[in-house]
């Protein structure tokens, strides 16, 4: 079929699975909102003629309200319906989801995730040379949970021994504890690696503005979500008067956040989870909206198994916007897992993921682990 033929062809079948991965025991990444266990993903297929592509949905429930169940359900019952027999171009995808569902980001991603896959197999181009970039390796950092002190100077030697020259460490809870957990890591860290913070969310904005001197005097470069996505005004003021690099991740979910912002300066730089936006056709309209106002961004995580993982980092490599960004990308699925769904997927060195070779997303999923790691089979 060529490339033309193929964008004006329809979408013939679209299948999903459900995995469980568990995640590794060293390092589960606890936050101010959850302790993230296992990964319960979706896995989807979408045939367009003769081309499978393949999509992933690292649905986090505390974030979009979506988990593994909600995925398939909306895939199943609406998505699907409203796309088999329709065209298989990723944008009037998303339109065609967006009329059928009102929310789903996750389910939507999956799907349109799918569709680049098959577009790069079909033009034998991956996805990141598809977006007019190349596979420029993706700077990354590693991040660790609220852990105790003597856990956090443990994972900042295993970060630093694998070669990350930043670290990222998750606060938001009682102040106190929080800093005593930073200061460990700088302990390790000194002369060898940089590190920021991340709260997601979690202080009030009088913690936040109370923390504000303390993280300049230890010399933190970035803080990322210090308050809840529901006080832009919070968010506005502790920008305005921060000397460190803020970070929006939570307030960064949608379209009209990012115009909000926009409008009204809510962080100097916004991390940009695909998935959560509803795939790569909202993320580029973010992306387009940073680049304007002279923002760069950063990839987030909801700690993806390989094929999401694979997915992002085609993105990171494709735009200037994410790989030449101050604070690195979170392209760091592969790290928390005890195991993975694809052949061989994101290879992590020295602080960087670097993109698969082949075309599409560049990976292959094996069908030994995903039935080894199903929790439903494909339908």
């Amino acid at each position: 079929m060529p490339m033309t033929s193929f964008l004006s062809a329809t979408i013939d079948a679209i299948e999903t699975a459900e995995v469980l991965v568990p995640r590794t025991p060293r390092n589960r990444i606890s936050t101010s909102y959850a302790t993230l266990p296992d990964a319960h993903h979706v896995l989807v297929r979408v045939r367009v003629g003769d081309v499978v592509g393949v999509g992933e949905a690292p649905a986090e429930l505390w974030w979009t309200g979506e988990d593994a169940a909600s995925v398939r359900n909306a895939i199943e019952r609406y998505l699907a319906p409203a796309l088999v027999g329709g065209p298989a171009e990723p944008r009037a995808a998303c339109i065609r989801m967006d009329a059928a569902l009102a929310a789903n980001p996750y389910a939507k991603a999956a799907i349109e995730m799918a569709l680049w896959d098959a577009i790069g197999r079909r033009a034998g181009l991956p996805l990141c040379v598809l977006l007019g970039g190349g596979p420029a390796p993706i700077p990354i950092k590693y991040v660790m949970g609220m852990v105790s002190p003597e856990q956090a100077r443990a994972e900042s030697e295993w970060g630093i021994e694998h070669g990350f020259s930043v670290l990222k460490v998750k606060v938001g809870g009682v102040l106190e504890d929080d800093v005593a957990r930073i200061k460990a890591v700088l302990e390790v860290a000194a002369g060898a690696a940089s590190v920021g913070v991340d709260a997601n969310g979690g202080w009030t904005p009088t913690e936040a503005m109370r923390a504000l001197p303390i993280l300049t005097d230890l010399g933190i470069v970035f803080l990322e979500q210090p308050v809840d996505r529901r006080l832009p005004h919070a968010m506005r003021e502790i920008t305005s008067r921060s000397s460190i690099p803020i970070v929006a991740h939570e307030s960064m979910f949608t379209l009209r956040d990012g115009a909000d912002a926009a409008r009204d300066p809510i962080a100097h730089i916004w991390a940009l989870t695909p998935s959560t936006h509803g795939g790569l056709v909202p993320t580029l309209d973010l992306l387009g909206t940073a680049r304007t106002l002279g923002l760069q961004c950063l990839l987030g995580s909801t700690v993806e198994l390989g094929v999401a993982t694979a997915f992002m980092a085609h993105i990171g490599a494709a735009f200037d916007t994410i790989h030449r960004c101050p604070v690195p990308s979170d392209v760091i699925g592969p790290l928390y897992h005890e195991g993975d769904v694809v052949v061989e997927g994101v290879v992590i060195t020295d602080g960087h993921a670097h993109v698969p070779d082949g075309p599409g997303l560049g990976i292959e999923l094996d069908e030994e682990k995903v039935a080894a790691y199903a929790v439903s089979g494909w339908r």
